[in-house]
This record gives structure tokens, C-alpha cells and sequence, in this order.
């Protein structure tokens, strides 16, 4: 799963003791009520017995890694598979169901389903400092960019993008786990929905491709060894932001959510994401990078080019680079 980054930056930043979420789940989610509350350093790892992303996943190439295969259409959390009937199963299926036809009114298209893209290869990202800057300043200063300088983006400030705009911030004892990843990013009720994809044209080090980012490891599989570009232009409804050296694709599950969640829960879930945008921009902001959230783009293609089952749906593309000089 990786090494565990060697600072515990949530430990530094807050003091204040930790709640958790046993006060609010029930019994039968597996956490009683009166569960203590146990602060976890924000990178450590959970052991593999508690460890809530174990699937059950045909096309991994990482057998030894099956918490990281999220592209089987019906992966769910381990500990949730066992304490599921029939019933529920059924019940999750006909609210994701309901409301992928809303979306598919909305878009106007029914979005493919294509196969997992299997992992290529891991690539740990290096531990880095968190920028210091005022949030105020950081406000303020915060732009949409459309042009970006025709220089690639470096690891370094890539890593330090992804750990504190979409990393994890610290594990709780949540939905049947001791160990559920609470995000820098909120969302509703802490469930794990949000996943974010790196497309990038090229940095210092890394290939181009289409990666995903494992926040809990803090790294990226890399799934394709094609240039994005091309098909970026396609999906993009303005063509020129492919141009950008990398580009953060964000989606939601739709059955992580409705394991827990009623049919509205669609409209909570991009809430989820608008959060985590913000995030993005203002962590760019401080480490001198530009941005721009681009919500105009074909629903369809970026699913295929992610590899993402139709439940789980694309919400924002964000290009990223240097501004331009």
C-alpha cells in the first residue's frame, strides 16, 4: 500500500481532540455508540484486517493490492458485503438505477461502461512540505486560468496539489471500519464517494497517461501509457485546456453513496465535488499554480477514457499548469 508520509500534518495543525461518527451511527453499522474515539495519525495505514477497501475485483494486475482495483461495477466495501441481505443489495441497485436515468436525462447520453483499466504501475509520491500562505491572501489571489506556460509541471508540486487538496486527513472508526478515510475535502456523512484521476501531458519525471490517485498510499497507478491530449481535445467543449500539462479528473460512486444514502443524495454528491474544486484551487493558489474548474465536457468520452463503470460519474475536469509568464 505504500509507505506512510512521515509527517503527521493533521497532528501538527489541530489540537483539538478528534469526534467521531460512532455518536451518530447506529448499532448496526457495526460501531456502537459508546465506541471510544481514537485519533489516527493521518498516514497510517490501515492493517489488513480493518482494512475497508478490500474488493472483490476480476482484471486486477495487483492481486496483492485488491483495495486499489475500484473499477468492478459492483465493488463494494468488504465489511459492507458481509453485513448486506439480498434486500439491500437489491434496494442500493434499483436507487442507482433511478437516479443514473436522471443523469442520463441531464446529459442527454448514456454513458458507456467499459472495461477496468488495469494497473501498469505504482508510482509513490514524494512527501513534501505544505505550502505557507495567508488564506486570506490566498482568496484573494485565487484565478480561473485558460492559458497555461509552456512548461511541464514537477513532481514535487504535483504531490503537494493532490496530498492537501484530495488527500487523506485522518481515519475514524466509521461504517463498520476502525479505520474509514476522512478526506482534506468533506462530504456528506464522511463517505468515501470521491475519486480523482491525474491525465497528464507530460511533467519532469512521469509519462504521460491517464493515472489514478490512491489517496490513502498517496500515490498513482498509472492505467494507460497513451497521450490524453488527443481525446482531451474531444471531450473538452473548449478545446484549448487540453493544453494543459495535467489534468485532475474528479468523479463520484453512485453506490458507494446509496449503500447509505436516499435518492437525493445525487444532488449531495456534487456538492462533494464543488468542495473538493475549491480545494484544489486554493491549494494550487498557495503553491503558485494555475487552475481552472471546466464542468463543459462530454460525459461519455471521459468515462471511457477513465475506465469508469456508468455508476460512477464524472463531475469536474480541472486543468492545471503554471500561469503564463
Amino acid at each position: 500500500m505504500g509507505e506512510p508520509l512521515s509527517h503527521d500534518w493533521v497532528g501538527q495543525y489541530d489540537d483539538e481532540p478528534v469526534v467521531g461518527h460512532s455518536e451518530w451511527l447506529p448499532e448496526s453499522e457495526g460501531v456502537p455508540a459508546d465506541a471510544p474515539v481514537r485519533r489516527a495519525p493521518a498516514h497510517a495505514l490501515p492493517d489488513d484486517e480493518h482494512d475497508p477497501y478490500t474488493r472483490h475485483v476480476e482484471h486486477s494486475e495487483y492481486p496483492e493490492y485488491p483495495e486499489y482495483s475500484e473499477h468492478a461495477e459492483h465493488a463494494e466495501y468488504a465489511a459492507g458485503d458481509r453485513d448486506r441481505t439480498p434486500v439491500d443489495a437489491a434496494n442500493t441497485e434499483d436507487t442507482v438505477q433511478r437516479a443514473l436515468a436522471v443523469h442520463r436525462l441531464l446529459n442527454g447520453q448514456t454513458p458507456p461502461s467499459p472495461d477496468p483499466l488495469p494497473g501498469i504501475r505504482r508510482i509513490p509520491l514524494p512527501d513534501v512540505e505544505p505550502p505557507r500562505a495567508d488564506l486570506v491572501k490566498t482568496l484573494v489571489r485565487r484565478r480561473s486560468w485558460d492559458v497555461f506556460a509552456h512548461h511541464d509541471l514537477d513532481l514535487g508540486a504535483l504531490s503537494g496539489l493532490l496530498r492537501f487538496a484530495l488527500g487523506v486527513q485522518r481515519f475514524e472508526p466509521a461504517y463498520g471500519s476502525e479505520n474509514h478515510p476522512m478526506g482534506m475535502a468533506p462530504s456528506g456523512d464522511g463517505l468515501d464517494v470521491l475519486r480523482a484521476y491525474v491525465l497528464i501531458r507530460g511533467t519532469d519525471i512521469l509519462e504521460p497517461g491517464v493515472y489514478r490517485y490512491e489517496a490513502i498510499a498517496h500515490e498513482l497507478t498509472r492505467l494507460t501509457i497513451a497521450d490524453p491530449v488527443r481525446p482531451l481535445q474531444q471531450i473538452y467543449w473548449q478545446p484549448e485546456f487540453a493544453a494543459a500539462p495535467v489534468t485532475i479528473a474528479l468523479t463520484t460512486r453512485m453506490r458507494v453513496a446509496y449503500e447509505h444514502k436516499p435518492l437525493r443524495h445525487y444532488r449531495t454528491m456534487h456538492v462533494d465535488s464543488g468542495i473538493a474544486v475549491q480545494n484544489v484551487y486554493l491549494v494550487a493558489t498557495a503553491l503558485g499554480l494555475a487552475c481552472c474548474a471546466v464542468s463543459d465536457f462530454d460525459d461519455a468520452g471521459l468515462s471511457e477514457l477513465l475506465g469508469v463503470p456508468e455508476s460512477e460519474i464524472p463531475t469536474m475536469l480541472i486543468p492545471v499548469g503554471h500561469p503564463p509568464l
